[in-house]
């Protein structure tokens, strides 16, 4: 029979919230009432009226009926101690007590009663409205946020075509080596985010890293299996750009694919994306960037082909003077300003055995490294490769016989 109120009424009376709790309580009242029936002073006292008063107080209208039926029984047993039974239950004083006890403790418990419903309601009345101030705030921060963006488009202009036509367009003033580094550094500017690559495919399995803007932008490797990466291959397939919604580690933040004649030829990756900014907008941007500059990549990406295919030295592997020189100066110019990783390798052997050597080498080089002429003979680009790295390429061509050295001071110099 627990009652409203018991969670109050614990912390007083642990055991007064129960039937058996409130004979407990109900003891000491009788032995007060039957003291002071006898006595000079508190004969005017009625332990009962403040007893069931009390309960009606604190533990409400059931408990105070309760609390009047054992005061009843206990002020007719106290009564019989010098009357009869039937003496007692004729005299109409015993009902007029009775009924004022009722009453006071169904009134009195009532109000308990109400006044506990209504602090329940307005409990539960608060925490609705806190948790709605809870959506406002979070709405209200979100209409903040989409404020401050508004504004600095406005004030940046960053977002409208023509500046975006601007910036792409000075991607025509790079030779074209130079324009897919480049491309890389543009994106980055127009994207706002500082890890940005570029990955060119080289067959239907590869793609390789040719440039980047920081280190969390390699964080993928220097060749990545593409069709491996579902999530991110089924859209880019489909010519689509691939937003990482569930925040992928495998994956880039966003990427986007540029074609050539219906084949797949770079990959652009994002990172450094805040999740407000993963959104279609920043989706149509990237779609209208990656189209405006797709002119000047696949243009170099085709030249760069071209190279490898026309501007050797007869009918060998060997770039010529011109151009292998016009490509070490573009790699290693985007090396220093941040754009990629490659290394020298001088081959130390006779001009008589210059083709020998590159046949024998070349089938130790990636599609991405070239073999070419410098003033000092020999040499060999390998891309996305640090000094380090290259050491071990020095070792392989060491057990294919031709020894080796590092020749990027030469460059630098």
């Amino acid at each position: 029979m627990g009652q409203p109120g018991l969670e109050t009424a614990g912390a007083d009376f642990p055991h007064a919230g129960s039937v058996s709790g409130n004979l407990i309580c109900f003891i000491p009242f009788f032995m007060i009432h039957n003291r002071a029936v006898g006595s000079q002073y508190f004969a005017k006292l009625d332990a009962y009226l403040l007893y069931v008063l009390l309960f009606a107080i604190v533990y409400g209208q059931q408990q105070a009926i309760f609390s009047a039926l054992l005061a009843t029984a206990g002020y007719c047993f106290r009564q019989m101690y010098n009357q009869s039974g039937l003496e007692v239950l004729m005299d109409y004083s015993t009902y007029i007590w009775m009924a004022q006890l009722f009453i006071l403790g169904m009134v009195v418990g009532y109000m308990r009663d109400q006044i506990h419903h209504i602090k329940k309601d307005d409990q539960e009345e608060i925490s609705y409205l806190h948790g709605q101030l809870g959506d406002m705030t979070e709405i209200n921060d979100s209409n903040v946020r989409m404020k401050q963006i508004f504004e600095l488009q406005l004030v940046n202009q960053k977002d409208s075509l023509g500046k975006i036509y601007e910036i792409t367009s000075s991607l025509d003033q790079y030779g074209a080596y130079e324009v897919l580094f480049y491309a890389a550094q543009t994106i980055s500017k127009l994207m706002n985010t500082e890890d940005v690559a570029v990955y060119t495919v080289a067959n239907q399995s590869y793609a390789r890293l040719f440039s980047f803007t920081s280190p969390t932008a390699r964080k993928l490797g220097n060749s990545i299996r593409y069709p491996e990466m579902e999530a991110m291959y089924t859209d880019l397939k489909e010519r689509r750009v691939f937003i990482n919604k569930t925040m992928d580690e495998r994956y880039p933040l966003m990427a986007q694919a540029i074609y050539a004649e219906d084949e797949m030829q770079i990959i652009l990756m994002l990172w450094g994306l805040p999740w407000d900014r993963m959104n279609l907008a920043e989706s149509n941007r990237l779609t209208v960037i990656s189209y405006l500059i797709q002119n000047a990549v696949v243009r170099a990406n085709r030249y760069l082909e071209a190279l490898r295919e026309h501007r050797y030295l007869g009918n060998s592997s060997i770039l010529e003077k011109e151009a292998f020189t016009q490509l070490v100066s573009a790699f290693f110019e985007a090396k220093r300003n941040g754009l990629t990783e490659c290394s020298l390798v001088k081959i130390t052997c006779g001009e008589e055995k210059y083709l020998e050597a590159a046949e024998v080498l070349g089938k130790k080089l990636r599609q991405t490294d070239y073999v070419g002429m410098l003033d000092g003979g020999l040499y060999v680009l390998l891309s996305d490769t640090e000094e380090k790295n290259a050491l071990g390429v020095i070792t392989r061509f060491a057990e294919a016989g031709y020894e080796s050295t590092i020749a990027n001071g030469e460059v630098a110099a």
